[in-house]
């Protein structure tokens, strides 16, 4: 079976049963659509610096969660930086950004 993540935002957290209760976007790997339900986890220490509201990314193994970290989207390194308006050249042609001769 390959490895099943998913993306949801903590819901609540149970250090004691070691739980936390996740609202998931749909689960391609398990076939889920979007929902909210408790997982286990593991171990209790992922639960550490976990607060509810926090978007997090984890790692699914038995229907247990193995890993959990705070979500951060992917940067798309190919985009370029918006480009910046080029200055108004005074001396240029009417239409090529000048204002041109004045009458």
């Amino acid at each position: 079976m390959s490895e099943i993540y998913g993306i949801g935002v903590v819901q609540s957290i149970d250090l004691q049963g070691g739980r936390v209760t996740i609202a998931y976007e749909p689960i391609e790997g398990v076939n889920w659509p979007a929902g909210t339900m408790p997982f286990s986890v593991a171990k209790t220490a992922l639960l550490e610096g976990v607060t509810p509201g926090e978007k997090v990314r984890f790692r699914l193994e038995s229907q247990q969660i193995a890993e959990l970290q705070p979500f951060a989207p992917r940067q798309d390194q190919s985009a370029a930086p918006a480009e910046q308006p080029r200055p108004r050249d005074p001396t240029g042609p009417v239409g090529a950004g000048g204002e041109g001769p004045r009458r």
